[in-house]
């Protein structure tokens, strides 16, 4: 019997972060911004609070998938090794 190969995502948490969370974080950026509905991006970027945002989003968006996705998977695939 063989062994399958632990995917790329549940090889660490690094991996997970970023293959899921930056992303996730980088689109949910970009979405945000055009809803809000203005057309100046060079000064969205510029703003020290665009940045904060992107952070509390990973934090929250993260410690959710971590405990949803991450732990579940990763164990199973450690117990199957």
């Amino acid at each position: 019997m063989t062994r399958q190969k632990t995917p790329f995502v549940y090889r660490s948490f690094f991996n997970f972060w970023l293959a899921i969370i930056l992303p996730a974080s980088i689109i949910f950026t970009l979405v945000f911004q055009l809803i809000k509905g203005e057309s100046n991006w060079s000064e969205y970027f510029m703003l020290p609070s665009t940045y904060i945002k992107v952070l509390i989003f990973q934090l929250v968006f993260g410690a959710w998938m971590y405990y949803k996705e991450y732990k579940p998977k990763s164990a199973n695939y450690e117990k199957d090794a």
